[in-house]
């Protein structure tokens, strides 16, 4: 995750901060130690410090039995709203799942029963202050286990219910109806923010994005998965010369109703033109040669790239397309359209 630093790890797995989380953690102190806001004392602060801790206590959690699955997690990052467990892929076993999720939840549970039972012991010795703070760490605590559980995908309790789906349907059709039902909670979760606390409309929205965003990534590496570049690629490829000028390049796209070609010198590949690329061209200058305004820093595939690594890199560089390569030639390209059909296909054979 981007904006992100590694500030210690815990049986290998890295612990990242996230720069608006620390920016968060640094304003509550400031107001804390200058009494910008009186009810926020710097006792207040340091609750919500370990309050912050537990959030990494129930990640480890989460982490804990994945590792026992032989699931890698690359890393925790903390956020204001929370801690994401970054995993290298996702349990398809229901059973794994279910104790995967629920092992967050329960960490609050059991931290909050502990705290409770400290809470009896040492009532007699405490101050009123500090009974008061731990009384509301064992609320927080027992509040965020259950909140957790709510069948809010991509929260634990919507993985929860995934994995119960999933004992009954296939994985794909499973995360679609739990991710459904996670942005039906988004919608009634943000309505009632806005009568009640704004906060709600902020986990409304990462609800929302959260359960869309990881359906997509379920679709992609499900249907996906076993495809490599060369199963779609077009081989047939048009090249362009560094010497073609623009207006003869973009009367090429408007007749053949493609947006980018791979540019050729001598049998090499020495760039990739665009219509982004030309459209930065004033119409006076459009005489001018596609060798001087092409890509030249090129993003390339191989023929036995995995369709899921190749959309990975398109979205990461922000591109449409890659050409094709093997052995330093090139062979076909494939594009984010061509990706994206052969999606939109299979997803239409599910249902």
């Amino acid at each position: 995750m981007k904006y992100s630093f590694k500030i210690f790890s815990v049986f290998g797995i890295p612990i990242e901060l996230h720069i608006s989380f620390l920016a968060l953690i640094l304003l509550i102190y400031i107001i804390a130690l200058f009494n910008f806001v009186p009810s926020i004392n710097l006792l207040t602060a340091v609750l919500i410090t370990l309050i912050f801790a537990t959030v990494v206590l129930h990640e480890l959690s989460h982490s804990y039995f994945a590792r026992r699955y032989g699931i890698k997690i690359e890393r925790i990052v903390l956020l204001p709203i929370g801690g994401v467990s970054e995993m290298e892929e996702l349990p398809k076993d229901p059973a794994q799942e279910l104790r995967i999720s629920l092992a967050g939840p329960v960490a609050n549970l059991v931290i909050a029963a502990i705290s409770f039972v400290v809470l009896i012991i040492l009532r007699p010795y405490l101050s009123i202050v500090l009974l008061g703070a731990l009384y509301y760490f064992i609320v927080v605590n027992l509040l965020l286990g259950l909140f957790n559980l709510l069948p809010a995908f991509p929260m634990d309790g919507g993985r929860i219910l995934r994995a119960f789906l999933a004992e009954r349907m296939s994985f794909i059709k499973a995360t679609k109806q739990a991710a459904t039902i996670g942005k039906q909670f988004a919608i009634v979760m943000a309505i009632v923010g806005v009568f009640f606390n704004f906060i709600l409309i902020l986990i409304a929205i990462f609800v929302y994005v959260g359960a869309d965003s990881e359906y997509k990534s379920v679709v992609v590496s499900t249907l996906l998965g076993d495809d490599m570049v060369k199963d779609i690629m077009t081989t047939d490829v048009h090249t362009l010369s560094p010497e073609n000028t623009i207006e003869d390049t973009l009367r090429t796209m408007f007749s053949e109703k493609h947006m980018g070609y791979p540019v050729m010198d001598s049998g090499t590949l020495v760039g990739i033109i665009t219509f982004e690329d030309i459209s930065k061209v004033p119409e006076d200058e459009r005489d001018k040669p596609i060798g001087d305004v092409m890509s030249t820093e090129l993003i390339t595939s191989d023929p036995n790239e995995g369709l899921v690594q190749t959309i990975e890199k398109l979205n990461k560089n922000r591109i449409g397309r890659v050409p094709v390569l093997k052995d330093g030639k090139l062979v076909g390209i494939v594009s984010k359209t061509d990706i994206t059909n052969t999606l939109q296909k299979r997803e239409l054979k599910l249902d």
